[in-house]
């Protein structure tokens, strides 16, 4: 098997960089990998020690099916990675890890590499760690190509630090990215609009409740070029200028906006967001806009106002009800009930919530944070 020559490494390396900040680009430097080890399979895979998940980062030559099985089971009785293992950060090929013929009658060939992995007879490779994990890099051989050569070990040390840093920078954006999902899934189980802009005024994320309020087009939309606008020309630039405010901390403020439709105004607070950086702020998140439309319906679940006042399931229901701000008549035909056992709950809703009018009923149910949260439904 032909060695690497320096160039072909070079070019390699070079990309790994550019493939680190795109995760979609690791199935073409892998394939490119694979070919410039003259190899016929390439594989890696991230593992955490504790919790023992594995992470498939990249694979050239192998198909669906044997990544599968080899992710549940055959990473498990892989002797060329537990071997590679005791010594990280240094490649070494199959001659260093065990005989042919030990190899030839390892489960991990007989049950796996043949029937699934192509063959795969030979190995050049490493182990490495990742921040908590561990990381294994590796491409394969059939027996009639031969085994790899120390040339091959070489070129493949000088690539391991590259590789390395590349994992780091794919695991702290795997990690930024769960942190952007996790805050996104929050703004979106809130019940009021929050939107989050450039200065500009640029809509960089709305999240549910935002999103159908600007769908209405109903004193808010989005106008040419991805802006948060107000519909009337007073009300845009007075926008405008409260969301530009926020490149200062003291920033910001609220303001009431008209709706063509003749419906309540929305109430809108602006806040400004962090002011690191406030030179280079155009194309980043800058302002929080918060939009409520004072007609919307509170609508929260039923067992979890049964949660929050020890309320029986059927009592859960009627307050919900209620707060639909529908009348013990309605309720009572909407759920073939009579008055007499309407009132019955009504009166153990007001025992359990420490009031004594449907007014003030419906303003305790709402003063706590089930006002603030989205439902379904």
């Amino acid at each position: 098997m032909d060695e690497l020559r320096g160039d072909d490494l070079d070019r390699l390396t070079s990309a790994l960089y550019e493939t680190a900040l795109q995760p979609a680009l690791w199935p073409e430097w892998f394939a490119t990998a694979t070919a410039t080890f003259g190899s016929n399979s390439g594989l890696s895979v991230v593992q955490n020690p504790r919790s023992g998940a594995v992470d498939l980062l990249g694979v050239h030559g192998l198909s669906a099916q044997a990544m599968q099985l080899y992710g549940d089971h055959y990473h498990k009785c892989d002797i060329w990675t537990q071997r590679s293992g005791r010594t990280l950060m240094r490649a070494t090929i199959s001659a260093d890890l065990c005989t042919d013929e030990e190899f030839a009658n390892s489960e991990i060939y007989t049950d796996f590499s043949k029937p699934y992995g192509g063959g795969a007879f030979y190995v050049v490779g490493a182990v490495l760690p990742v921040a908590a994990d561990m990381a294994a890099l590796g491409f394969q051989s059939t027996r009639s190509q031969g085994p790899f050569k120390r040339g091959h070990a070489r070129a493949l040390d000088r690539l391991l630090p590259h590789f390395q840093r590349a994992l780091l920078v794919r695991a702290k954006l795997k990690e930024a990215d769960q942190r952007s999902a996790s805050f996104q899934s929050l703004l979106d189980s809130l019940r009021h609009g929050v939107a989050l802009v450039a200065l500009d005024g640029t809509l960089l994320h709305a999240n549910l409740a935002a999103q159908e309020l600007l769908q209405r087009r109903d004193g808010l939309s989005i106008a040419t070029g991805g802006r948060l606008a107000a519909c009337r020309h007073d009300d845009a630039n007075s926008l405008r200028a409260l969301i530009a405010g926020c490149a200062l901390r003291t920033g910001g403020g609220a303001m009431s906006l008209p709706r063509p439709s003749g419906a309540k105004p929305y109430e809108v607070l602006v806040v400004p967001l962090s002011t690191a950086n406030r030179s280079d702020m155009s194309h980043k998140a800058s302002a929080m806009v918060f939009l409520h439309d004072p007609e919307s319906l509170v609508t929260p679940l039923p067992n979890l106002l049964a949660s929050l006042f020890r309320l029986t399931p059927a009592e859960g229901r009627l307050a919900t009800d209620l707060l639909r701000h529908l009348t013990l008549e309605e309720i009572a035909e909407r759920r073939g009930l009579s008055r007499e056992t309407l009132r019955s709950q009504l009166k153990e809703l007001f025992r359990k919530t420490g009031t004594s009018r449907q007014s003030e009923l419906v303003g305790q149910l709402t003063a706590g944070f089930t006002g603030s949260l989205r439902f379904p439904g």
